[in-house]
């Protein structure tokens, strides 16, 4: 691997139990802005209140030395808001149904609650913002909001904290995209069909003029920023912890005395009692640190004498440290999270309230295989600080109680509704695609009628219908005098670019009156390709390919992406689409070599994550059966038709297999 990859080694390792402490030992010796494509500066903060009472917190990008700030500043997320469509209609809908008909006798009782939300500033806000910094710094820039990655692998930073929404008798389905947009103007959705005491509770939440409803919406982020470097060390005495837990578990028992010891109080002091049931709030994780750094198993020891503001940044650094390594976020609660308090907020003002934890047995088990671990602090070191937007439904539902776009109740036996109204919703996902891979996706509905002939009817959704008309298709069924209970009926069939058809006989299925959400078969996912262009041109590569294999239509696909000193360009990527239901995609490196010719490494998964760090492993170049290896395989793959390779990455694939 090039001298360079350093850097990225610890950002894919970076969380596991050991990897935080061999991360914190690389990052000591490395100057962290070249491991990251951009990086902010933890000690260079600047915050803003704008018109409506709207905190703006401003972070500056690192400078290249320790001690060095820029004027250029990116803003943290901010302003968590209802999405809206280009006639400013807010995009949400409370709908309550009921019919004349009790439920047993086959009538239906409920509601449908349907929003998308959005954060970043405003074009308004940003221009206020830009005023009040300039009168601070007349050179000084925002650039944007900070590159942000998602909180929770695999998903799950988008969360919806509710007690009604949770509960599977009063919501039986609730549907969210899952992954908080991780750029301003990017939009998370989330659906639910409520119950009949389902929606009467949300309802008495949403019109009686409460304080707070009983849904709040919270994203979670991470992004990096480099805590400042003081002269000193830190020592992690972890073979203390495990050999005089008795004595620690007892002093910390008689200092908080307060806490149920059969809930988990004694945490880590019994370690080995650890149950993923017992969660805990910010507060005590940071009263579980403490009470180590006290007991000296964590153990800070400057050189300097004068406590500055360095020294707390660099405690509550490790703090987070502390966290990734030995926990991970519990379960959401299922009630609105307290408002952060002015002093958590001075302490920390990247505290997700309402996150709770749990400790990780195994990553105590690792530590204390390790004895004692030795970090300097002379270096800046990059830190993932967790951000996030909560807000309750409160905030937003004053402005749309009174618009029947947003908030209506229908009985469905009244007469008026003898046409009935069949919505085909089309997803997040889909709707991007419209622009570089669907063409148009095309729903047949039929409905069997007691007498007459049967209701059909089809709608097709494309980039223009979209433009004009939004994600929500309605199809209007005309019941007449028919007493047919049987559902409607209905088949989707989407066509792509290339005059990929899929599927190609589309099956019917059942539908309902409550709605139907369109996905497609296939979903972008957008690759980055990052290398050192200075290690390539050391190493005379002139381009290194990163082949990708990836299943779509349940064929295996290929795709070539290059990143090359001649162009100049670091960081390449670039947007496949893949079947839906699979994890991955396998991909290798082939490599120029001015003199060596073309060399290829071995194929590899990748699951869950995008991001590939184009490093040849040193090796490969210098060792000359590795060298032949490598010559052989980029040979093959000259030589020979597309290989097929997802049959040996079974984790890779989902419902589908390749052909």
């Amino acid at each position: 691997m090039l001298k360079n990859d350093a850097g990225r080694t610890w950002e894919r390792h970076a969380f596991g139990p050991r990897g935080v402490m061999a991360a914190l030992l690389l990052l000591a010796a490395l100057v962290a802005p070249k491991a990251f494509a951009v990086v902010m500066d933890d000690d260079n903060r600047k915050s803003y209140v704008l018109p409506g009472d709207v905190t703006v917190e401003l972070i500056g990008q690192a400078g290249d030395q320790p001690g060095t700030k820029t004027n250029i500043y990116y803003y943290l997320p901010v302003n968590l808001r209802l999405s809206k469509r280009v006639d400013g209609t807010p995009e949400f809908l409370f709908l309550k149904y009921t019919t004349e008909k009790r439920a047993e006798q086959g009538g239906m009782n409920g509601g449908l609650m349907h929003f998308l939300v959005e954060w970043g500033l405003t074009a308004e806000q940003r221009a206020e913002l830009e005023k009040k910094l300039k009168e601070d710094d007349p050179k000084a820039t925002i650039a944007g909001a900070v590159p942000l990655e998602g909180d929770a692998e695999g998903g799950g930073s988008f969360q919806i904290i509710s007690g009604t929404l949770s509960d599977d008798k009063m919501a039986p389905k609730l549907i969210t995209s899952g992954k908080a947009p991780l750029v301003p103007g990017g939009k998370a959705a989330a659906a639910a069909r409520l119950g009949p005491e389902g929606a009467q509770l949300l309802a008495a939440t949403f019109e009686k003029t409460r304080s707070i409803t009983d849904v709040t919406t919270q994203l979670n982020f991470k992004y990096t920023a480099l805590a400042p470097a003081c002269k000193g060390r830190v020592v992690f005495n972890w073979s203390k912890l495990e050999t005089h837990f008795d004595s620690l578990g007892a002093d910390y028992k008689r200092k908080t005395s307060g806490v149920d010891a059969n809930a988990g109080g004694f945490f880590i002091f019994s370690w080995w009692s650890i149950k993923p049931e017992y969660s805990y709030s910010y507060d005590e994780m940071h009263k579980h640190f403490d009470s180590l750094v006290e007991s000296k198993v964590i153990d800070f020891q400057w050189e300097e004498t004068l406590a500055d503001e360095r020294i707390a940044k660099i405690r509550e650094a490790f703090f987070q440290y502390f966290i990734n390594m030995m926990s991970e976020p519990a379960a959401p609660q299922q009630a609105a999270p307290a408002a952060a308090s002015d002093k958590e907020k001075k302490d920390n003002p990247n505290i997700m309230i309402g996150t709770r934890y749990t400790y990780k047995k195994q990553s105590f088990v690792s530590s204390f295989q390790q004895k004692t671990f030795t970090l300097s602090l002379s270096a800046r070191l990059a830190v993932k600080y967790p951000a996030s937007l909560t807000e309750n439904l409160a905030t937003w539902y004053d402005g749309i109680r009174d618009n029947p776009k947003c908030i209506a109740a229908v009985n469905l036996n009244d007469p008026f509704y003898a046409h009935r109204d069949i919505d085909f919703i089309l997803d997040l996902d889909a709707k991007d695609m419209f622009e570089q891979e669907a063409n148009y996706v095309t729903v047949n509905v039929r409905k069997k009628r007691s007498s007459g002939n049967p209701f059909e009817d089809h709608i097709t959704i494309d980039s223009k219908y979209l433009k004009e008309k939004g994600i929500n298709a309605i199809l209007t069924y005309a019941r007449g005098e028919d007493t047919n209970p049987d559902i409607y009926e209905y088949q989707a069939q989407w066509s792509f670019r290339g005059g990929n058809v899929w599927p190609p006989s589309p099956p019917w299925e059942k539908g309902s009156w409550e709605g139907v959400t369109l996905a497609a078969p296939i979903m972008p996912r957008t690759v980055e390709i990052e290398g050192d262009l200075e290690a390539m041109k050391a190493s005379n590569i002139s381009r290194i390919t990163v082949q990708i294999h990836y299943p779509k239509f349940g064929i295996e696909m290929e795709d070539n992406i290059a990143i090359s000193p001649a162009k100049n360009e670091p960081l390449v990527s670039r947007k496949i689409f893949m079947d839906r239901d699979a994890r991955g995609y396998a991909y290798r490196l082939v490599v120029d070599h001015k003199t060596e010719g073309k060399m290829a490494t071995p194929w590899s998964a990748k699951v869950g994550d995008d991001y590939i760090y184009a490093a040849i492993p040193k090796d490969m170049i210098s060792q000359p059966e590795l060298k032949a290896v490598a010559k052989s395989a980029a040979l093959d793959a000259a030589t020979s038709a597309k290989e097929k390779v997802l049959s040996k990455f079974a984790e890779l694939l989902g419902g589908g297999k390749p052909q």
